[in-house]
């Protein structure tokens, strides 16, 4: 199984891309929160203090529940210098910020093809 938005694909939904940079701690809390994990205020701090190792340990998890294929490292790798591309991927995944997202953040969505 594969990711259902390639990593550029956040740019096809400017409002999910703006949220979740801007409200990076929420986003990753509310990921952390649809994986299953009890306490997402510690995900949320360990991605603060090491975003490369606790961020892709939260990016395993979810591919883990997703039957996404992948590798640590890769996830390593994503987080290092693309987290917030990463970020968006696993909001997208989960669906973890579609509440939040206005009617017309929503209406700002666009069809990216990837080439």
């Amino acid at each position: 199984m594969v990711w259902k938005q390639s990593l550029l694909g956040c740019f096809g939904n400017m409002g999910l891309c703006v949220l979740a940079c801007c409200a990076c701690p929420l986003a990753i809390g509310k990921n952390a929160e649809a994986v299953g994990e009890p306490n997402s205020v510690l995900w949320v701090i360990s991605v603060s203090y090491a975003p490369c190792i606790a961020g892709a340990l939260l990016r395993g998890l979810i591919r883990k529940k997703k039957g996404i294929e992948g590798s640590f490292w890769m996830d390593c790798l994503l987080w290092c210098c693309v987290p917030c591309l990463a970020i968006v991927q696993e909001s997208v995944e989960t669906g973890s910020m579609d509440y939040l997202q206005q009617p017309e953040m929503q209406a700002m969505q666009r069809e990216v093809t990837n080439t």
